[in-house]
């Protein structure tokens, strides 16, 4: 075999081997990326129990009618829409108070001052320790639910149960694919930062 002929197979051999490290980080990002979506299957309960309140993240697309209607079909006893901004009130939350009863209204609180996920967590706790709430029903988007079930799962004591209520997200339309694919990209690193957040605290 000629020189150059052993110098262009041991040229191949090169690239080859330093393939091979690129497609494993590849491959460990993408598992890592998907785990938390994946884990997230197992929470969605087909079978909402009666809660004692129902928690609304606010910041996404038909969350809040979605509580609302858990809160309707009696899934929850009280719901506390977590997140509205300071002197937030019923009315510029839900425009017309559409087939809200007065008993509705009575039962529907806004929660003011929690701006992001983790905050929303620990607003919850204080209302779980004030109200003695023991069963709760958490709402949120889907693509959101990872993130946001394992912040109230670490944050609200042991003995509190939580059920999540994921709202199924549009995903349709022009852009869609990569829109989806970024929102999911950016909760799974929300993700695990939350996880080494909470796990050093």
């Amino acid at each position: 075999m000629s020189l150059r002929q052993d110098e262009n197979l041991l040229g191949v051999r090169r690239k080859k081997s330093a393939l091979r490290p690129a497609a494993l980080l590849i491959l460990l990002a993408a598992a890592a990326a998907s785990y938390p979506h994946l884990a997230a299957r197992s929470l969605t309960a087909t079978d909402v129990w009666q809660a004692d309140v129902v928690f609304v993240l606010t910041g996404g697309e038909n969350r809040i009618p979605a509580g609302i209607r858990a809160l309707k079909d009696g899934k929850g006893k009280e719901l506390y829409i977590l997140g509205a901004k300071a002197g937030g009130k019923i009315e510029r939350i839900l425009p017309g108070r559409r087939d809200l009863t007065a008993d509705d209204l009575r039962r529907l609180h806004l929660e003011e001052w929690s701006e992001n996920t983790l905050e929303n967590a620990f607003a919850a706790k204080g209302l779980v320790a004030e109200r003695n709430f023991r069963k709760v029903i958490l709402v949120t988007s889907d693509y959101h639910m990872p993130r946001a079930f394992f912040a109230f799962r670490e944050i609200l004591p042991r003995e509190v149960e939580i059920a999540a209520l994921p709202v199924r997200s549009e995903w349709r339309g022009g852009g869609a694919f990569q829109r989806t694919l970024r929102l999911f990209m950016t909760e799974s690193c929300k993700y695990w930062g939350y996880r080494l957040l909470l796990w050093t605290v």
